[in-house]
């Protein structure tokens, strides 16, 4: 369930916020009065001593108190997520990646890979094929499209590589191959 920026991952639990009004009832009711016992010694004290009494009713800021905490942990079991990732088309598309693996991607190539690697899990669930294609290829090298256990082994035996690329031809090709796979989602990883 989404809501704005914000999604639940058990939005059912939420309806645990009806409670809060009986919350509230039981709240304002204390406990009987306690039935007091005279022992001798203490009647001295009870001289020196303030008596304390117990309020009707709880104050309404400690009341407005619980029902936030209350509130506030049925949010939390709720599994609230913000900022949501988007999960990828189901039916009649691909999944193209567009990875950058020239020599300057060598600083965050660990985080391109786990990128992709999430992005092409979601396509294997979804059951997607997968285009894969790399900057700093041979410009004849195959781009799919592949399925999601060939396009991980493509992935994992990528590497950044010291050669010029061409990226513009790149695009090119990824682009004539999705024009026989309309509805596609394309991804560069750059």
């Amino acid at each position: 369930m989404s809501w704005l920026p914000l999604s639940f991952g058990a939005p059912m639990v939420l309806w645990g916020l009806l409670a809060l009004p009986v919350i509230w009832w039981l709240l304002r009711f204390t406990p009987p009065k306690p039935q007091t016992e005279v022992f001798p010694p203490l009647k001295i004290l009870a001289r020196v001593l303030r008596r304390e009494e117990t309020p009707q009713q709880s104050p309404w800021w400690l009341t407005l108190l619980r029902l936030l905490m209350a509130a506030l942990i049925v949010a939390a079991l709720a599994e609230p997520v913000f900022n949501p990732r988007e999960r990828l088309p189901a039916e009649g598309a691909a999944l193209a990646l567009v990875i950058d693996n020239d020599w300057a991607s060598a600083a965050d190539w660990g985080q391109r890979v786990a990128t992709a690697e999430r992005l092409i899990t979601d396509a294997s669930s979804n059951d997607v094929p997968v285009i894969i294609a790399f900057t700093a290829e041979k410009p004849n090298a195959e781009i799919g499209p592949f399925d999601a256990a060939t396009a991980l082994d493509r992935l994992r035996a990528a590497k950044p590589r010291p050669i010029p690329t061409d990226r513009p031809a790149v695009y090119a090709r990824v682009a004539a191959t999705l024009e026989t796979l309309p509805g596609a989602s394309v991804a560069v990883l750059a």
